[in-house]
């Protein structure tokens, strides 16, 4: 396995080339089958002249039909960059239009702090990566009218950020709003689009895999195969249970995890912390200070993982989280296993109120943001 690395450019002997003196590029083969590497490699040779030393690719792919749309984005460094697609079994067979668009900059986020008051005239963020165990702090200046800006980030998959004054406060009173450029509507400063084939080609010959009459548009697509007027008549769910399907990934979906809910009930709103909500209502942890004094929840004096919306943090950063602004805890008995950093330790995943489970009157200081595909990943 290569190592997936914005610092180490993937290079390999492209048997495909194809695009103009703008934007070059390459591709190992136009014809695949579940499993193969769609290996691709984009330059824009006159990068300096353009002012593109630093910019963005974005990869969109979608059936020539127009149904489906998987997007990635890579960093483009020095005008190139190099990356591959694994083709999971979950793609159908077919013929698919690869746009390559190349975007100014690399990866920045801009906020605000609402309800701001001229004195404060800063903000402290933290950074986690996921599935990371260190975090990233800084600080960022806020200018009268409230605005400010992140410093540039190069991060795979996504991240979680979280603000707070610059002042230590007892409880966080902080309103953000946050934007990303790389998620904003942009014009691309070059584009280029490649067919390519999932199956056996001579199966493929029909009118549905005719490229002839595409066109590439950035707008989302419609999903046209869902089927109109469809009632589906099924028991009523909780709360909690909509929201931990809509959340809950990966491992995190086990079902032997203790699930207490934040939604419908105001137990953990009301509770001082967290952990102290956690005390006493699962047999074999406790709650018990460590050398700083901060509460930790241990298993037979082993101290359990903490996940906040499934990213892993210092088992005393729960403190990050208000109360009030829990959807669900999950608890999981050792040996978790939720990373390859668990051992035989237990795990806390606490999730927070977001989307159409939001309080949208509550104060908002802690975001999920995504950030760069990995540079070998998964077409699924």
């Amino acid at each position: 396995m290569r190592r997936a690395s914005f610092f180490l450019l993937l290079f390999f002997s492209a048997t495909l080339v194809y695009g103009s003196d703008s934007l070059r590029v390459s591709l190992n083969t136009r014809t695949f089958i579940k499993g193969d590497t769609l290996d691709f490699t984009c330059k824009v040779p006159q990068f300096a002249e353009l002012k593109l030393v630093n910019a963005t690719l974005n990869v969109w792919i979608e059936d020539v039909q127009k149904h489906h749309r998987w997007k990635y984005r890579y960093p483009m460094i020095n005008g190139e960059v190099s990356a591959s697609l694994i083709v999971s079994d979950k793609i159908p067979d077919g013929r698919y239009a690869v746009n390559f668009l190349v975007q100014r900059g690399f990866f920045k986020v801009t906020g605000e702090v609402l309800d701001h008051e001229k004195k404060d005239t800063s903000i402290i963020y933290m950074m986690i990566q996921k599935n990371k165990k260190a975090s990233y702090f800084d600080n960022t200046r806020v200018l009268a009218d409230g605005s400010f800006r992140l410093k540039s980030t190069l991060f795979a998959d996504s991240a979680f950020f979280i603000f707070s004054p610059a002042k230590k406060v007892k409880n966080n009173p902080l309103s953000i709003k946050i934007e990303t450029l790389l998620d904003s509507a942009f014009t691309p400063v070059f584009e280029e689009t490649d067919f390519i084939t999932v199956g056996d080609p001579k199966m493929l010959l029909s009118k549905s895999t005719d490229t002839s009459k595409y066109s590439f548009q950035t707008e989302d697509l419609q999903d046209s195969t869902m089927l109109p007027n469809v009632t589906v008549t099924a028991k009523a769910k909780t709360k909690v249970q909509m929201y931990n399907e809509e959340y809950s990934r990966g491992l995190f979906q086990r079902e032997d995890a203790i699930i207490f809910d934040g939604l419908e009930s105001e137990e953990i709103a009301r509770s001082t912390s967290i952990l102290q909500f956690l005390q006493g209502k699962v047999a074999g942890l406790t709650i018990q200070k460590n050398e700083s004094g901060l509460d930790v929840a241990k298993w037979r004096n082993e101290i359990a993982d903490i996940y906040i919306d499934e990213f892993r943090l210092d088992p005393s950063d729960h403190s990050l989280i208000s109360p009030t602004d829990v959807a669900m805890i999950k608890v999981f008995r050792p040996p978790a296993g939720l990373s390859g950093l668990s051992g035989n330790a237990g795990a806390i995943a606490i999730y927070t109120k977001k989307g159409g489970y939001a309080d949208n009157q509550k104060l908002r200081h802690n975001f999920i943001v995504k950030g760069y595909t990995n540079i070998e990943s998964v077409w699924e």
